[in-house]
């Protein structure tokens, strides 16, 4: 995919070619080792298998709820910095997104569960989760450039996922997670992340070397949230302190 130029501060070349990388793809080519756990972790295999447990969707389901809704809040604090009306649609319509299109995979989930999606909601977000969340949220309350580095990991690692599964080895109609992959691998979502990449492209090409720096580490914390919360939803993470080794040796 090809997206506004970086400045020339930020660009990095990739080996034997002379042609620069995009903020966002320069940070990608970073990030690749985390994309390739969010890829290969255990809840994701289980998605693409068809194996995953009820209890483990239901889980991610609740979650990834209350997750979307803080990222909706965060949208709302971009509003409060956009700084025209073209910016302003930007956040208008990517809130839409989230409260009238992203709940589809998550009912998809749902009925694969044989569960309503009220069945699904919690009160009170995973310990991971709501580290994602202050992560976000603090990046929100910084720039525009910021707040968008930290929110991009989720929808690319989703889309960028759901067009490898649906390009590489497409699920039958029958699969019980065919929705939520079809969702994630559409050209809706293709067009969404690549307006996103834009405009971040766009704002690391006028920011300058430690608003940078900021924004390329709000990208790699957010692309680490990314796999831990896989790992939430695998492991059915909760607030229930986990037993030390010790009492568990003595039987408690």
């Amino acid at each position: 995919m090809e997206h506004a130029a970086a400045h020339p501060r930020s660009r990095r070349t990739t080996k034997g070619s002379e042609n620069p990388l995009s903020a966002s793809a320069d940070l990608r080519d970073r990030s690749d080792e985390l994309f390739t756990a969010f890829w290969e972790h255990p809840f994701l295999e289980g998605l693409r298998d068809g194996t995953l447990s009820h209890e483990r969707v239901l889980h991610y389901v609740g979650q990834d709820h209350e997750y979307l809704s803080a990222f909706i809040r965060c949208y709302g604090l971009g509003l409060s910095l956009s700084p025209d009306r073209d910016w302003m649609r930007f956040f208008h319509d990517n809130v839409t997104f989230l409260l009238e299109d992203e709940t589809h995979p998550h009912h998809a989930l749902c009925a694969a569960a044989g569960v309503s999606y009220a069945e699904a909601q919690v009160d009170r977000l995973a310990p991971a989760a709501q580290a994602y969340v202050d992560h976000m949220m603090e990046s929100a309350r910084d720039t525009l450039g910021v707040m968008l580095a930290a929110l991009l990991p989720c929808p690319w690692t989703y889309i960028w996922a759901g067009d490898r599964m649906m390009t590489q080895t497409p699920p039958a109609q029958d699969h019980p997670f065919h929705d939520w992959w079809a969702f994630y691998g559409s050209e809706q979502c293709g067009a969404l992340l690549r307006d996103f990449r834009d405009r971040f492209d766009a704002l690391a090409a006028d920011a300058g070397s430690a608003e940078r720096r900021r924004m390329a580490q709000a990208f790699e914390a957010s692309c680490h949230h990314e796999v831990r919360f896989w790992e939430m939803a695998w492991t059915l993470e909760d607030w229930v302190a986990p037993r030390s080794a010790s009492s568990l040796s003595m039987g408690n």
